[in-house]
């Protein structure tokens, strides 16, 4: 907006200008081509007169054409804002200004249409993602049942071993259907309310680094809460974690620091790095370096900003001591208390 407002200044007061030159210039060579004793003192004092009232009238141009456009142009400044922040928070506002009858008013039609194809492609995509949490649930709740009931059937002198796999069976399956509650949840009202402590969160993620692969985790004193649920922050760090064990050399580490943002929680991997053609399309569906779906970290991503964070590839490695890192940033509880109440 401002670089149009720029261009069609300079074009003007350059309009204006070539004019005036024009005109003096014109008007200079007639004085030179009169006759009579003081010629040269008309025609030097009349060129002077005229250069600065050129001068003082390019410039005026200038200031004038400066603050029409500014007028102007404020309210689609204004209707972009407004248009951006209600596609990310409310799907419901619209411009409302009636029939096309100028620009402007044409302008505002054609975004409510654009916000309304938006909101219809989120309400679509919340009820693909509420109808397949629900018909998840349904399988989980079984698995987890049956692994409990054989829990209960085992007998004292029953295998350590078999006891310890359904164990972990009926706990995975708990807990992968507390995510899927809360996935149904956020699909259904958009937001997910809830806070949680994030030195809870580095023990549910240890279990994806594999065994020849050391995980430790540095979180700074005096973290605050953040606003998501626990189970959507491992749920968003998982893929982090878990590729990161894939690719790593020999560790892993999660670090947590205070920012002026919120919290950022960093992910490092002494690996190889991201390959230079995989960096723009990272966090794509399908994207993939020969292992796994390619779904994991667009799904990070996706659960990051669902809670007003995001996730993003700080470094991307080299194989050569300089570690590959992915940050994942979240707001604090009261950040994200005062950022609903404002809007």
């Amino acid at each position: 907006m401002r670089n149009f407002r720029t261009r069609l200044v300079l074009s003007t007061v350059l309009l204006v200008g070539a004019v005036m030159v024009g005109v003096v210039l014109v008007l200079r060579v007639a004085l030179e081509l009169t006759e009579g004793e003081q010629r040269k003192y008309a025609s030097d004092h009349v060129f002077y007169t005229m250069l600065v009232m050129a001068a003082v009238t390019v410039a005026l141009v200038g200031v004038v054409a400066w603050v029409t456009t500014r007028r102007v142009l404020d309210p689609v400044r204004q209707m972009a804002e407004r248009a951006e922040e209600w596609s990310a928070r409310d799907l419901g506002h619209r411009f409302a200004l009636g029939a096309p009858v100028d620009e402007f008013a044409q302008l505002g039609q054609t975004l409510d249409h654009l916000l309304d194809r938006v909101a219809q492609a989120i309400r679509d995509e919340q009820r693909l993602t509420s109808e397949l949490a629900h018909e998840l649930r349904t399988p989980l709740t079984a698995i987890q049942g049956s692994a409990e009931i054989a829990l209960f059937r085992l007998g004292a002198d029953a295998d350590r071993e078999l006891r310890d796999d359904l164990a972990e069976i009926a706990t995975a399956a708990a807990r992968m259907s507390d995510t899927i509650t809360t996935l149904l949840e956020l699909a259904r009202r958009g937001t997910v309310a809830g806070s949680s402590s994030l030195y809870e969160v580095p023990p549910a993620l240890e279990v994806l680094v594999p065994p020849h692969v050391r995980f430790s985790a540095d979180l700074a004193a005096g973290l605050p809460q953040v606003a998501a649920p626990t189970e959507l922050v491992v749920r968003a760090l998982a893929p982090l974690i878990d590729n990161a064990g894939r690719h790593a050399s020999s560790a892993v580490t999660l670090t947590a620091r205070r920012t002026e943002g919120g919290v950022e929680l960093v992910v490092r991997d002494d690996g190889a790095g991201v390959p230079a053609a995989l960096q723009a399309t990272l966090f794509e569906p399908g994207t993939t370096a020969g292992e796994g779906t390619g779904l994991g970290l667009g799904i990070s991503r996706r659960i990051a900003r669902s809670l007003g964070g995001d996730v993003t590839l700080a470094r991307h490695g080299d194989g050569n001591g300089r570690e590959t890192e992915f940050v994942l940033r979240l707001p604090v509880s009261g950040q994200a208390a005062s950022s609903r109440s404002a809007s």
